[in-house]
């Protein structure tokens, strides 16, 4: 069988043919290998990685990612080369230019440049994308460059993703600090309170119950009518004195202090037990926590329980209080009418909100189960660091 005719011409087209292939291969590779790092690698390795990608693809031997703000000067986030020509390099990336620029500096350590720019979603430049080569070549065509366009567009949305991120997170560690700051100054302003309360108020009123008692002790016999009304000023002075004890103890109570959580939690289920509900404890520990994780509970404890005497309408209440090596877990159980839980907690229910801020401040997680008539379930877990327990 004979051969076909060489044809010249068409070897030469099939070659550029084959060259526009590989180049269109390289240019969507180029793409595809950074969007598909964008969301796989760590940021500063996808910063790195990419411009290694954008100097290959180029056939360049130096690369930077700068970016810069109003309030910073610029600054490289990844780099590719070595230190003085990535220096010179740094220095053609002002000003700032609106679209990709190919620049000549003939006898620099440098002799071309490409300069793309990195762009908000507003269109201003906060950053570049710059290319370096210490041998001169020939310019890149439109195709190159509207690729590296493309994948300065990606590392754009990227970094600005980032950056949003970053403000994002750093508000949410101002306005943490700013609430532990708030629960602290407000337990500090309770236990003076409390205090300025026990060493006057409570001691004037029990002064004052012990002097009406001396003096209806020493009291002649009086009429049926005043003797009445003496016995009822007597029961008034009782009542206040209870009422003071009783604000003082919400306030800072005392054996929070001296006996710790277990102790302080059961206290303040006495006001469940004087309004005829039935507490039991399914578990509980002595052990002495560190005082923010006793305060932080002993909150989240009181607030469940002033829930359940206002809205529960319970007849059985169960208690637990667990402490591990790592792990504090204290549980407020109710078998009442409970609620619907459709909404976030942060916005229909604002005690439960505060109890969640306290257990997410200590680093811990609060969960809140309840359905209509089935009850409510709160479940308040916080971290302990290593020998914060005390026996």
């Amino acid at each position: 069988m004979q051969s076909p005719p060489h044809d010249p011409g068409s070897a030469l087209a099939i070659r550029s043919q084959y060259r526009q292939s590989q180049s269109r291969a390289a240019r969507l590779g180029l793409l595809l290998g950074t969007g598909h790092e964008l969301t796989q690698v760590p940021l500063a390795q996808m910063r790195q990685r990419a411009v290694q990608r954008a100097c290959a693809f180029m056939a360049m031997d130096h690369g930077l990612l700068l970016e810069w703000t109003p309030e910073a000067p610029v600054r490289a986030i990844a780099s590719h080369g070595s230190g003085e020509r990535l220096e010179l390099l740094a220095s053609f990336a002002q000003p700032p230019s609106p679209g990709p620029q190919w620049q000549e500096h003939p006898g620099s350590a440098l002799p071309q440049v490409l300069r793309v720019p990195l762009r908000a979603s507003d269109g201003a430049v906060f950053g570049a994308l710059m290319l370096g080569n210490s041998v001169a070549l020939g310019a890149p065509d439109n195709e190159d460059i509207e690729s590296l366009q493309l994948l300065a567009t990606l590392l754009a949305a990227h970094l600005e993703n980032s950056r949003l991120l970053e403000a994002l997170q750093a508000r949410e560690r101002t306005m943490s600090e700013l609430v532990h700051r708030l629960f602290s100054a407000q337990e500090a302003e309770r236990k003076r309170v409390a205090y300025d309360l026990h060493d006057g108020l409570a001691q004037n009123l029990a002064g004052l119950h012990q002097r009406l008692q001396g003096f209806a002790g020493r009291c002649p016999t009086l009429p049926p009518a005043l003797a009445s009304e003496l016995r009822t000023i007597l029961d008034l002075a009782q009542g206040c004195v209870g009422e003071g004890r009783q604000l003082i103890g919400g306030l800072r109570p005392h054996v929070l202090d001296d006996f710790g959580l277990y102790k302080a939690v059961d206290k303040e289920a006495d006001r469940l037990r004087e309004a005829g509900l039935a507490v039991t404890w399914a578990e509980h520990s002595t052990a002495r926590l560190p005082g923010h994780a006793e305060i932080a509970l002993f909150r989240i404890a009181q607030e469940g329980i002033n829930n359940i005497l206002k809205h529960a309408q319970a007849r059985h209440v169960s208690l637990a209080l667990a402490v591990g090596d790592d792990y504090a877990t204290l549980r407020v159980e109710d078998d009442g009418r409970g609620f619907a839980l459709e909404q976030p907690i942060e916005a229909c229910h604002l005690g439960l909100a505060a109890m969640q801020e306290r257990a997410s401040l200590l680093g811990g997680q609060l969960s809140c189960i309840s359905q209509p008539d089935a009850g409510t379930r709160l479940l308040a877990r916080v971290p302990l660091p290593a020998q914060g327990v005390q026996p």
